[in-house]
């Protein structure tokens, strides 16, 4: 079989892969002049790259675990179980958290019980999601689909300011939506797959190089070592088809490929296009690309000394939401004239209010935030700044998106779908995307016949 993947993301390269392993001839076509999707990374005159948006995956994402080993790259943070600082931007009290060696959900007791800034009822109140968690089936997820999380909180007696400062940091950093337009579904997967799976599951990976670093170069290698042939900056404008079980994709610039198996592991606007250029309408990729999508915004600080009080922060209530010292984790020495600085990293999800906002503004109100609450950065020189937005970063995971959410099949024989937006039962993150390509490659192979087929990856259900 010929087959040709139409996006170079993680979704792309993990199809391309479970292909080429079935014995399939592949081509690999990316728009990009270089392989990851939105995991990349764009130049800076003291860093020399700096990314779009910090990355972070926790023990939970198994799938992105066997991805990584499998294109032989590791995180440079690995945690064995839970552990970070959080800061409490109204009291200014900060402590250092970390997980229990105890089954799961013991394990988080020392994490909720002496988390900042609530009282003992309010954290001992936090038991009772855990509580409702306990027996969650797919049925109930179902029936939360059409809920906000909020509303949801709320139902199981969580205040406004529990929901702020131990809720709300993890569900919109995963999600990347507010809580009161996320689907209280996701949110219940998010905080049982992530929070409650197992004293591992919510423990922190973190890359230390630049994103771009970490996946190109590796993921060329490897399918290169699979005979996947790659062509970059190469942007697929039209599907056509030819005779009853072939496709053609026409580039922009009018090179055309042929294939028994096209996947189209681009984003939803792109792959609903390409479908209609093919003449098919697909109401549910079609509903998928109309779903609003959510901005990321970072900002990376450049200071003559370290100022954070660990190498990842959270700062709940705060504008600042997740901080990371960059230098910590393990990047390499910078300097700006000859004099060391130190990376630090504030990531911002669902930052609406951010997006269209001036780069020196957004520094400005974020380095005054940090000086605020953070004692050493007071005394700190920042040196140099950069803002790093993705305006679309993800689908806004909103209450009944999940209705929107398209298998890996469509109407067209021989025609697949894959990308962190399709049906994978997570949220719009890496592990989706990586598990988004195995299911496309095991419809590819259950609808042909081509290599044995595997129908474990598509939506994971509680």
């Amino acid at each position: 079989m010929d087959a040709l993947v139409v996006g170079g993301g993680l979704a792309g390269i993990t199809a391309a892969l479970d292909l080429a392993d079935r014995g399939a001839q592949v081509t690999l076509v990316e728009r990009a002049p270089v392989l990851g999707g939105l995991c990349r990374s764009v130049p800076d005159p003291v860093a020399g790259r700096v990314d779009t948006g910090q990355h972070v995956y926790l023990g939970c994402c198994t799938a992105l675990e066997e991805f990584l080993g499998r294109i032989g790259v590791e995180p440079a943070w690995r945690q064995q179980r839970l552990e970070l600082v959080v800061a409490n931007s109204k009291t200014g009290v900060t402590r250092r958290l970390r997980a229990a060696p105890l089954p799961a959900p013991a394990h988080l007791l020392p994490v909720v019980f002496r988390w900042p800034g609530l009282s003992t009822r309010e954290l001992v109140g936090t038991s009772a999601v855990v509580s409702a968690l306990a027996s969650f089936g797919p049925a109930d997820q179902e029936l939360l689909e059409a809920v906000p999380a909020r509303s949801w909180l709320y139902s199981l007696g969580q205040d406004d300011r529990s929901i702020t400062q131990v809720w709300e940091p993890f569900l919109v950093s995963a999600c990347n939506v507010s809580l009161d337009r996320c689907s209280a579904g996701l949110a219940a997967y998010v905080i049982r797959e992530g929070l409650l799976g197992g004293r591992d599951k919510g423990a922190l990976r973190i890359p230390a190089t630049d994103l771009t670093e970490w996946l190109d170069q590796p993921s060329q290698r490897r399918l290169a070592a699979g005979a996947v042939e790659v062509k970059l900056r190469w942007r697929a404008a039209e599907l056509l088809p030819i005779g009853a079980r072939s496709h053609r994709v026409r580039s922009t610039a009018g090179e055309e490929l042929e294939a028994e198996l096209v996947v189209l592991a681009t984003a939803a606007p792109a792959s609903a296009r390409l479908l209609q250029s093919r003449g098919v309408a697909d109401a549910q990729v079609d509903a998928a690309a109309a779903l609003p999508s959510s901005p990321i915004v970072n900002l990376h600080l450049f200071t003559d000394r370290p100022f954070l009080p660990g190498p990842v922060v959270a700062a709940p209530g705060s504008a600042l939401q997740w901080l990371f010292d960059r230098t910590a984790l393990g990047e390499r020495e910078l300097s700006v004239e000859g004099e060391p600085v130190f990376h630090s990293a504030i990531s911002l999800s669902a930052a609406d209010d951010m997006i269209g906002i001036a780069e020196s503004l957004i520094t400005e109100r974020l380095w005054t935030l940090c000086r605020e609450l953070f004692p050493a950065a007071r005394g700190a020189r920042l040196r140099h700044s950069r803002v790093t937005r993705e305006a679309s970063a993800t689908f806004a995971a909103l209450p009944g998106s999940a209705a929107a959410r398209p298998g890996p099949e469509t109407p067209v024989d021989g025609v697949l779908l894959a990308g962190n937006w399709t049906d994978t039962g997570w949220p719009a993150t890496m592990e989706g995307a990586v598990r988004s390509g195995h299911a496309a490659a095991s419809a590819a192979a259950c609808s042909s016949g081509y290599g044995p087929g595997d129908r474990s990856y598509p939506a994971q259900t509680l």
